[in-house]
């Protein structure tokens, strides 16, 4: 993207030094706005399946020995290229109601993924109002918001 405003101003300049060449510039702003265009859509679009490709997964666990971090939440780097920072949102659902009645968003793991790493540790999660339930009973989801890729 810097790359195609930096070729633009590059063929501001030119126009102002040579007015008459208008076709030639004006096709050169063309091209370089629809590859730019291109690229960062496939960039997008790249990232949206990079982003698909990593597993989060969450769960009570008793071998958490954390005071007030019973949750295990692992992540799984699929992907070919590392990982160097994710966003994250940790629910907890009973069951019976498919309600959340734990909500923690945009948690953050500074943890460096390499490709096809797995990473697991124990965390907090926060409830809603004042809910009193236990973590065991409850459903867990990890919704990835963002990440960072090399």
């Amino acid at each position: 993207m810097i790359v195609g405003v930096v070729l633009s101003v590059a063929l501001l300049v030119f126009l102002i030094i040579y007015p008459r060449h208008l076709k030639p510039v004006v096709i050169g702003f063309a091209v370089i706005w629809s590859a730019t265009a291109a690229w960062v859509l496939f960039d997008w679009l790249r990232s949206g399946e990079r982003l698909e490709a990593i597993v989060a997964t969450a769960a009570y666990d008793a071998t958490c020995t954390e005071e007030g971090a019973p949750l295990r939440v692992t992540f799984q780097n699929t992907n070919d290229v590392a990982v160097r920072r994710l966003t994250y949102t940790l629910e907890g659902f009973e069951a019976a109601f498919r309600a959340s009645v734990s909500f923690d968003p945009y948690q953050v793991s500074e943890r460096r993924l390499e490709a096809h790493e797995s990473y697991g540790a124990c965390r907090p999660f926060r409830l809603r109002n004042n809910e009193n339930v236990d973590p065991k009973t409850l459903e867990w989801r990890v919704t990835i918001n963002s990440a960072e890729f090399d």
